[in-house]
């Protein structure tokens, strides 16, 4: 009977032994490869995923809606800038009088070509502005898919590990029951059993919440979202600062601060003199009329000098603001470079050793433990180690996906990287490719 009870015990924790090892299995298929030979867009899936995005968000709608409206602006711009008025006189006394003239206004100083350039900028503003806000959108829902992802990977290795936990206090209970095992032991597996199941709840909340905040962000069903590609590009050996011209919240603030500039030289021409000329004809009781009348402003009272000084104040404020977001933007470059490097590189030497060696810390867990070579505390303390090293492995390929978002957004290469390139195309353009 003793026989027996040791016999049903062991047999139960070996059958917990491939649920562990499922997991180091997992891992041994490389989930994630970083190789050189990878392919440097991404998947179409991905780029489907985030053509939805886009369709989906409200934040691209008003960039869209903002576009329209610039776009409106600027064709006003381009019109003339004075219309003409049309007067009509009539007189009756001893002598009727009645005349009909035609007034025009004359942009003497090119006002309407200073309006246009401004406008025009505004537009090119208007026209990075949806880019950016589309970069955006592609970014924050890429980062929730990422958190979906990991919490998901934790979510089955804590599930693993409740299921190992519960076999192994079943077989532990065996084994003290036969008098193989102490009372210590019994209470060790059961505090590690109620361990396991809190480690599992709190994996399940984070997976709903990381589910929750994906579907706010994107606004696509969960049964359409994509899986993160198996392959990825290594990053660059430098961060090249010319990838900064393809930064779209710099081009704003670049045609921002261009569009102040022409305000400039609108504000000087506004101290400029627009003469008015009118024509008028009628009859002054059997005389014929015509006449000519020129108006010229004078600028006595107000030589509109203080609009001058004020846009070339407020066109220094934006060139300084460019300056300090091409700052650091130069900044966020080098960091995302480094930090992509770093755990790339931490990934790589993981993928390249370290699941191996999980792989044989399992085998000769389980070939020591049916030998009668461990205890169960020992046993115990390497299957934890295990699953820890799993888990810490999860999240070190969630923070290289997270590093590898950030230097896609950092470099301006999200676009390009899902053969959407944006800046390219007009206000549809993103969902018609």
């Amino acid at each position: 009977m003793f026989l027996t009870r040791v016999f049903y015990a062991g047999l139960c924790l070996c059958t917990a032994l491939p649920a562990l090892a499922d997991g180091s299995a997992q891992h041994r298929r490389a989930p994630l490869s970083i190789s050189a030979d990878a392919g440097r867009n991404a998947a179409p899936s991905l780029t489907a995923f985030v053509r939805q995005v886009w369709a989906e968000s409200p934040a691209v709608q008003g960039a869209k809606a903002a576009l329209e409206a610039a776009r409106a602006r600027a064709d006003g711009a381009d019109k003339p800038l004075h219309n003409p008025s049309l007067e009509m006189d009539a007189e009756r006394t001893d002598i009727s009088t009645t005349s009909v003239g035609l007034v025009q206004t004359i942009d003497w100083s090119d006002k309407r070509g200073a309006l246009t350039r401004i406008a025009g900028q505004e537009l090119k503003a208007a026209e990075a502005e949806l880019r950016d806000t589309r970069l955006r959108v592609a970014t924050e829902a890429f980062e929730g898919l990422v958190r979906y992802s990991t919490a998901r990977e934790m979510q089955m290795l804590a599930q693993r590990r409740g299921e190992l936990m519960r076999v192994f206090i079943d077989a532990v209970e065996q084994r003290r029951a036969a008098g193989d095992l102490g009372a210590l032991d019994v209470t060790l597996a059961q505090v590690a059993y109620s361990e396991a199941l809190m480690a599992q709840a709190a994996a399940e909340s984070e997976r709903a919440e990381a589910e929750a905040d994906l579907l706010a962000v994107s606004g696509v069903p969960a049964d359409r979202w994509p899986t993160l590609p198996a392959e990825l590009a290594p990053p660059p050996d430098r961060a090249d600062p010319a990838l900064l011209e393809n930064l779209p919240q710099l081009a704003v603030l670049r045609h921002r601060m261009e569009a102040a500039r022409a305000r400039i030289a609108l504000a000087q021409r506004e101290g400029q003199v627009d003469p008015t000329i009118g024509l008028r004809a009628g009859r002054d009781a059997s005389e014929n009329l015509l006449g000519v009348n020129i108006e010229i402003p004078l600028f006595v009272r107000n030589n509109l000098k203080t609009l001058v000084r004020a846009a070339s104040r407020e066109a220094v404020v934006e060139e300084q603001a460019y300056r300090d977001a091409q700052r650091r933007a130069l900044a966020r470059l080098s960091a995302a470079q480094s930090r992509f490097r770093n755990t790339s590189r931490a990934w790589q030497t993981w993928a390249s050793s370290g699941q191996q060696a999980l792989h044989r810390q399992m085998d000769l867990l389980e070939n020591m433990w049916q030998a009668g070579e461990l205890t169960a505390t020992d046993f115990l303390i390497q299957a934890r180690q295990n699953i820890d090293t799993q888990t810490t492995a999860t999240t070190l390929m969630g923070e290289v996906w997270r590093s590898a978002v950030a230097w896609l957004a950092a470099s301006g290469q999200i676009d390009s990287w899902l053969g959407l390139a944006t800046r390219d195309t007009d206000t549809n353009s993103g969902e018609q490719k």
